[in-house]
């Protein structure tokens, strides 16, 4: 099965997707009977929402998909039913083996591990496709394209590939946005509010959006400078109206809404914080045993995101800071880097 293109008359200014690139993917993964779509190890809200984007894409068209990826399903509410999701721990050797595989949000063999990566190995080079925002390490598939700088000029690709890289974006959902503008697909309501949800988390790791103090998203400078990042941004946002940013902003503001066990941890950093010699490096030890760590779950999306805000209010400390004393504050006023 092949979408029709309606619309080569593409709004985007920056680093279009070419259609015939377009095409060429999309024909790819409605093909197959079924395709498992891949997300890296710690699966965070721009992999798991790339999934479930072209998850209700693929079952449209036909397609039995399947929603591959590690973490529990309380760091995100994932509905294991509604997007029949399997957890990484739960693949083994009589897992049924799909007919090929759809790689999101990661192109390097680094992205993942363990069981996944075992029966990602299942699949030939030819049965694998890709897109991502990530410049590639240890790449995947030698079959890959990679866009590395932002032109108003779509690129030219003579020859497309299978898997699909533009590294000036800024997520996954960014990519696959451009991968629909592409082939003329409107996206629907539930794809468009997946799709802000991984974008916004993932340009407030690259401070291209930031939470203000009543948990709204507010666009930076950094993103208003970067035209590739803005368009895309605004192309999803204009789509949605106040009460489905509001609902995303509320689930994405994940350090309002700890529970009482996150909250301990996230205190015990700022309790425990030791400095270098010098007083230019700051840092915590966190053994493997501790005992907060382990009520958490350890290394997860919502923990990842208690240690970044940790990162960020120490690198700045500032004067108004509701984890750090005054004391405190002058000890790090030499801080360069934490740990």
């Amino acid at each position: 099965m092949k979408l029709g293109i309606t619309n080569t008359n593409l709004s985007f200014g920056a680093n279009k997707m070419p259609v015939n690139q377009a095409e060429h993917i999309n024909e790819r993964i409605l093909v197959p009977d079924s395709v498992d779509i891949f997300c890296h190890v710690s699966t965070d809200e721009d992999a798991f929402n790339s999934a479930t984007i072209m998850y209700e894409y693929l079952k449209r068209n036909g397609v039995y998909p399947r929603i591959i990826c590690s973490g529990a399903n309380e760091n995100f509410g994932y509905d294991e039913e509604k997007y029949n999701i399997v957890q990484a721990s739960d693949i083994d050797k009589n897992f049924k083996r799909a007919d090929a595989a759809l790689c999101l949000d990661f192109s390097s063999i680094d992205r993942i591990r363990g069981k996944t990566l075992e029966y990602l190995k299942t699949f030939n080079e030819d049965e694998i496709t890709g897109l991502d925002h990530h410049h590639p390490k240890n790449i995947l598939s030698k079959n890959y394209v990679l866009l590395e700088e932002s032109s108003d000029k779509p690129p030219y690709i003579p020859k497309p590939r299978n898997v699909y890289i533009d590294s000036t974006a800024k997520s996954a959902t960014s990519v696959i946005t451009r991968f629909f503008e592409a082939l003329g697909f409107k996206m629907s309501k539930t794809q468009l509010k997946s799709a802000y949800a991984g974008m916004v988390d993932d340009m407030n790791k690259y401070n291209f959006v930031e939470f203000d103090k009543d948990g709204k998203i507010s666009p930076t400078q950094k993103l208003y400078a970067d035209k590739n990042a803005l368009e895309v941004f605004d192309f999803v946002s204009s789509r949605l109206d106040d009460k489905d940013k509001k609902e995303i902003e509320a689930h994405l503001d994940v350090l309002s809404n700890l529970n009482e066990d996150e909250q301990t941890f996230r205190k015990s950093l700022f309790n425990n914080i030791n400095l270098s010699q010098g007083g230019k490096l700051a840092y915590v030890v966190i053994p493997v045993d501790d005992e907060n760590w382990i009520k958490i779950g350890g290394d997860n999306p919502i923990s990842s995101k208690i240690l970044r805000d940790f990162r960020i209010r120490t690198l700045k400390h500032e004067k108004e800071d509701e984890f750090l004393n005054a004391e405190q504050l002058e000890k790090l006023k030499d801080v360069e880097a934490v740990m």
